[in-house]
């Protein structure tokens, strides 16, 4: 599985079956609470010549939430944010073209959201940050930390990938055709409900919590971006391509996967993508957090968010 040369950074992780915050239990059916009581608080700013819509809560040293493909900052589960502001200030935002960020003509990249993320620490005023990516915010932050080392104090990448880095398993260089054929048969709507059911969360976990995979997905959809502006997100996460920049990257690194995160996706398997991660940054621990799927911030908030604290505590 990872890297012999690794082994000896990887730490599993067990997670309780107790969501709760520490301290006090945490009642889900008011966190995941129903799209139309959705509040997030958003200020807007012109970064990087467009506006960004953004949230910026807490005190201390900053942890930068980057979402991933066409989810809307607001996705982020409170559940998981709240104990991170009791040592961080805490940022989330939105991409261009989801949740109260306009769109911006030409194509979008890991790298451009990668500059827009910086432009927004830098307009805020915010001082190097724990930059936290999932999936294709993980590329992204990948970027961050490439162009602008000196902003980034630690990477957290979970549940993501480098880019193509098997000649016998090319990454698809557009919309995967196996996500184009489910779309076009379920429509937008259906799709993202089934999308977020079949890959953030265990069937036996969505059997038992079938309103935390409803928070989700009704607060993308609250948020989303339009079907165009979606797809172009898509694009832009099947066009990353750092494999071959990763040694460059010398920050610390945490790389997070769950341990039911195995479905072959656009990208291919993060599971095999968070192997190479680990094998090829020279400055990485691996956290495997066993039970989770691909929205292991989702489905066990309380879990993730400790295993964080602990790794920003001493960096």
């Amino acid at each position: 599985m990872i890297a012999a040369n690794n082994l000896d950074r990887v730490e599993s992780a067990i997670y309780p079956h107790l969501l709760s915050h520490i301290g006090r239990v945490v009642d889900a059916r008011r966190m995941y609470s129903q799209a139309s009581a959705i509040v997030y608080a958003r200020h807007t700013i012109e970064v990087n010549g467009h506006t960004i819509a953004y949230e910026l809560r807490g005190e201390g040293v900053p942890i930068v939430l980057v979402a991933g493909t066409g989810y809307p900052g607001a996705t982020w589960p409170d559940e998981f944010v709240r104990p991170l502001l009791d040592r961080h200030a805490v940022l989330t935002f939105d991409h261009r073209g989801t949740g109260s960020t306009p769109p911006s003509p030409g194509r979008y990249s890991t790298r451009l959201f990668a500059q827009d993320a910086i432009a927004l620490m830098d307009a805020l005023g915010l001082p190097a940050a724990h930059a936290l990516g999932h999936s294709m915010g993980g590329r992204v932050a990948q970027w961050m930390a490439l162009d602008h080392p000196d902003r980034i104090r630690t990477l957290i990448l979970a549940a993501s990938g480098p880019g193509q880095f098997r000649d016998d398993r090319p990454v698809t260089r557009g919309v995967p055709v196996h996500a184009a054929k489910a779309m076009i048969e379920l429509g937008y709507e259906r799709y993202m409900r089934e999308h977020i059911r079949d890959t953030f969360f265990t069937p036996e976990f969505s059997a038992a919590h079938p309103e935390r995979v409803a928070w989700l997905h009704d607060t993308y959809w609250a948020h989303r971006p339009d079907l165009e502006n979606y797809l172009r997100h898509v694009l832009a996460r099947q066009e990353h391509q750092a494999a071959d920049r990763l040694a460059d990257i010398r920050m610390p690194t945490l790389v997070m996967i769950g341990d039911r995160d195995t479905q072959v996706m656009g990208t291919g398997s993060h599971a095999e993508q968070s192997e190479y991660l680990m094998a090829h940054l020279p400055n990485a621990t691996c956290r495997v957090i066993e039970g989770a799927a691909h929205g292991l911030f989702w489905q066990l908030p309380a879990r993730s968010a400790e295993i964080l604290l602990d790794w920003t505590s001493s960096r």
